[in-house]
């Protein structure tokens, strides 16, 4: 028989590896010393997945740490090991064939149901090697759903649970191997797990968002970063320059190009964007980046001399609340030295919030019903009422001269027009406010934390905006002694610079 004529067989055991447990110890000291139906397993090959992400709450620990763990849990199998990186891809039913092609690539063997058994608990991993005819041996599932032992996340999650107390914490001990415990204890990577599992601003893949379409926001915001830049550029003071939420680098660029005898540090948490930044080349080596939150203090008091938020502190408010914004500002003070900055680019609320005004909308452009982005903008305003979750829109309708107006507060009328175009990433924009403060309110709050507002800082209107998106879809009017007056548009954006 073929089966035979194998004179060398491997276990397969693919997984990510963050952390090794003492029952996979045990079950593969088992799996070596009796062998698998009577046949001999000669190597055990550890197939790394997700080998490429690091420092996110599903992908925490970075490939050589875990290298370094099944390394030293290694010494205590009496046969060969292997160990393959394998890259993060979407799901795909050709994950199992994708896994043997990277090892085949990088090893240059390949492995065939004949010569090599499947070590696997997953059970969509398991399915995808069964319809390659793998034989597998199921760890800990012992049944459809059931489990033996804890799994390596459960096994995370009581680390995370004991929080700073984890290196005293004998619970996760009982089922973390040694090998991890020591990497775990040596690396300080609790600390990590625990920062990362508290992070309230990311979701698992450390992104801001799961509803943004990420492709289409870099796009636009590169498609404006000269202007922001032209915007910035003049407050900005040499030395330690900090692009906090730098996106896809492209403000970090300008700013390499500009201002060379500095270090210019790019804080970003998103890991497609992150990944992107450092991939790329700058016109001096002093460029760095961290993947970091960006609500934490991430440098030591009075070492930075120019922070920049570009865009980004409006969401930290929308998808934290307003105390942690204030505790960013309050932070990003601590780490200025004496004269640094705070350079703030973003949207601005009108400067009287409550006035009442009548807004007009177009009704031609679109249709009445359907998915929002065939809608006109006068059916959108209903959709844009209904999703928007920061807060209640109130409003009326009122017909004037045979004219349809939403009579409603000018903070309300301006929510609706910044984002009535946003329709590739509409869900995301509903989770978003714009208007919280007014330029007035962003000045009173950094005066209260310590800050001089530099001459310069101003609240603007974005004239692109304004002729290109407000104008041909909305118009303004408050009612004077019982006639209609147009009125001006609120501003867009601001520029605000605090000086420490």
């Amino acid at each position: 028989m073929l089966g035979s004529k194998i004179k060398f067989m491997n276990l397969l055991f693919p997984g990510r590896h963050h952390i090794l447990t003492k029952f996979q110890q045990d079950f593969l000291l088992n799996v070596v010393q009796n062998g698998v139906s009577g046949k001999k397993i000669d190597r055990i090959i550890f197939a790394v997945t997700s080998a490429n992400h690091e420092n996110t709450r599903r992908n925490p620990i970075p490939l050589y740490l875990r290298c370094l763990a099944i390394n030293e849990f290694a010494a205590s199998l009496p046969c060969e090991v292997k160990i393959y990186p394998i890259p993060d891809i979407e799901y795909s039913d050709k994950f199992a064939q994708f896994m043997l092609r990277q090892i085949m690539y990088q090893g240059g063997e390949t492995l065939t149901p004949q010569n090599t058994i499947l070590a696997c608990s997953t059970p969509p991993v398991i399915s995808l090697f069964a319809k390659m005819k793998f034989k597998n041996l199921s760890v800990e599932l012992v049944g459809k759903d059931k489990y033996s032992s804890l799994r390596p996340y459960e096994v995370i999650d009581l680390l995370v649970k004991a929080g700073k107390k984890w290196r005293q914490d004998n619970e996760w001990k009982k089922y973390a191997a040694i090998a991890s415990q020591n990497i775990y204890l040596e690396y300080n990577i609790g600390d990590l797990l625990v920062e990362l599992f508290a992070d309230a601003l990311l979701s698992p893949d450390a992104e801001i968002t799961t509803t943004r379409d990420y492709n289409t926001y870099a796009f636009a915001m590169d498609n404006i970063i000269k202007i922001k830049f032209d915007d910035i550029k003049p407050y900005v003071v040499e030395g330690k320059i900090v692009d906090v939420g730098c996106s896809t680098g492209s403000l970090i660029r300008l700013l390499a190009r500009e201002f060379q005898e500095s270090d210019i540090i790019g804080i970003e948490a998103t890991r497609k964007f992150y990944e992107f930044c450092r991939s790329q080349e700058y016109e001096t080596p002093f460029v760095f980046f961290y993947r970091r939150n960006i609500t934490d203090q991430n440098f030591k008091d009075n070492t930075v001399n120019t922070f920049i938020y570009s865009s980004v502190l409006h969401e930290v408010y929308s998808y934290i609340n307003e105390k942690t914004l204030k505790q960013v500002l309050v932070n990003t003070y601590k780490q200025l030295k004496h004269g640094g900055r705070i350079i703030i680019r973003d949207v601005v609320g009108p400067a009287n919030p409550k006035q009442k005004v009548l807004m007009k909308l177009r009704k031609t452009d679109g249709a009445f019903k359907g998915s929002v982005e065939r809608l006109c903008t006068y059916a959108r305003f209903f959709r844009f009422a209904q999703d928007f979750l920061p807060r209640k829109i109130n409003y009326r309708l009122k017909n004037i001269d045979g004219i349809d107006y939403v009579d409603l507060t000018i903070q309300d009328a301006y929510e609706f027009m910044s984002k009535m175009t946003y329709t590739d990433n509409w869900k995301s924009e509903m989770h978003e406010e714009f208007g919280f403060y007014s330029y007035q309110g962003w000045c009173q709050l950094l005066k209260k934390i310590g800050f001089k507002i530099v001459p310069g800082s101003r609240e603007f209107k974005n004239p692109h905006i304004v002729e290109h998106v407000y104008a041909p879809r909305a118009e303004l009017f408050v009612s004077q002694n019982g006639k209609l007056k147009k009125i001006d548009y609120p501003a867009t954006n601001m520029v605000l610079v605090g000086q420490k």
